[in-house]
């Protein structure tokens, strides 16, 4: 267990934001130039949550931002009871306090209610979403889990009360380490006895999904976090939403997994962050030109003179045919840009993989309608790295590959991995 995880400090930046209610607290860590990501933690705890893994999301260059909302962690409270849009409108006045225009808005639990409705009140400005677990109660549940679900505590000159924060900590959480419980002990010592404010916000409230239509959303969340029993409600509900489940992850995956949690979390940011000249996130270093005549029988020509080759339908490819195609010319330069990106990958996570060999075989298909489409599989082979280890870098290595990016969410991507040992 990384000792982040054990208290409220950290390596991250931290400051405060003075706002009209009071002051709000901040982790900030990264390329402040980079895709702006907004993490909002469950109640009632607070974005020491995120801790651990804030130095691995700076690592994929992005800014990440991790706040105590109002009430919570080393924020000052709200003057009264907030509503989620209260809430979702003071994240904004958040983010413009940073100085963040457009954002990537990232929520678990009550955080994630609030990132929802945030995100409908300011939709130009929210370039993708990601669902740590959501709540998406019916009528039912809500009303029994306002009647009973935080009924708080009364301090007790013994101690008493100490035993009763632990015990519902334990309660929904019985597998954690005994620090990451007694930093959450911390934290609802920290917002007082009547912790259950912002729950009863979240039962009060219905997220309106259909509006959600059409934001690039991420279902993110451990296999053993609280909220995992909800997947088919949510998936229902998101149904273009790929949902990652981290196995041996809890609620507090940022913390035991936080490699992984960041590998899937830039993965989706950057795969929305831009990608055209003059897009936010898009800073060019390279242009490549070439000019194709005849289509596919035509001949290719790059504007630089290294590259001039005969093009040729596969359809009357033989043995003895010249030139290339279009989905050899792709399958060369994912394979190649893949290699290189997995290089990077090795060196962020210090390690050596040994000679790779990338192969990509790029199939040409139709598609329901008559309209044509390509699939790619990928094989990575690197017989001097632990398969475990490789099976690591490959994930890194399409959060950081161009040619991944491009592709993710319109055709499909099989990857194979064959390591050593």
């Amino acid at each position: 267990m990384s000792t982040h995880a054990t208290h409220l400090r950290g390596t991250s930046h931290r400051g405060y934001l003075e706002l009209p209610w009071g002051q709000v607290h901040f982790r900030r860590s990264g390329d402040t130039g980079g895709p702006a990501l907004l993490l909002v933690h469950q109640s009632p705890l607070s974005s020491a949550t995120y801790e651990p893994a804030m130095a691995e999301l700076a690592a994929h260059g992005l800014d990440a931002v991790a706040v105590d909302i109002p009430g919570f962690g080393m924020s000052d409270a709200a003057p009264e009871p907030w509503s989620i849009p209260r809430y979702a409108s003071a994240l904004w006045q958040i983010a413009d306090a940073l100085g963040l225009g457009e954002v990537h808005l990232l929520g678990q639990h009550t955080g994630a209610v609030i990132a929802a409705e945030a995100t409908l009140q300011q939709r130009d400005r929210v370039r993708s979403l990601v669902f740590q677990g959501i709540p998406l109660y019916g009528d039912e549940e809500r009303a029994e889990k306002a009647a009973r679900y935080a009924p708080g505590y009364t301090p007790a000159p013994d101690g008493g009360h100490l035993r009763v924060v632990w015990d519902r900590i334990r309660w929904l959480y019985p597998t954690i380490p005994a620090e990451s419980a007694s930093r959450q002990v911390a934290e609802y010592l920290g917002v007082g006895p009547d912790y259950g404010v912002a729950y009863r916000a979240v039962f009060a409230h219905t997220t309106d999904t259909a509006a959600l239509a059409g934001v690039p959303i991420l279902l993110l969340h451990g296999a053993d976090d609280v909220l995992d029993r909800m997947n088919d409600v949510v998936t229902a509900a998101f149904p273009d939403a790929p949902l990652v489940r981290i196995d041996g992850g809890t609620d507090f995956v940022a913390e035991e997994k936080p490699e992984e949690f960041a590998d899937a979390v830039a993965a989706h940011v950057r795969a929305h962050s831009g990608g055209r000249t003059g897009e936010p996130g898009f800073s060019p270093l390279y242009t490549a030109t070439v000019e194709v005549t005849g289509g596919r029988a035509g001949r290719a020509r790059s504007t630089s003179g290294s590259l001039d080759v005969p093009l040729s339908r596969p359809a009357e490819r033989g043995k003895d045919t010249a030139g290339t195609d279009p989905e050899e010319l792709f399958a060369a330069g994912y394979a190649a840009c893949f290699g290189s990106a997995l290089e990077v990958a090795a060196r962020r996570r210090r390690v050596t993989a040994g000679p790779v060999t990338v192969t990509a075989a790029v199939t040409l298909g139709t598609r329901p309608g008559g309209a044509y489409g390509i699939a790619v599989r990928l094989g990575v082979s690197a017989p001097e790295c632990p398969q475990d280890t490789l099976e690591e870098l490959v994930r890194l290595t399409h959060s950081l590959c161009p040619y991944s990016h491009a592709v993710r969410g319109n055709i499909e991507v099989v990857t194979e991995t064959h390591g050593g040992g």
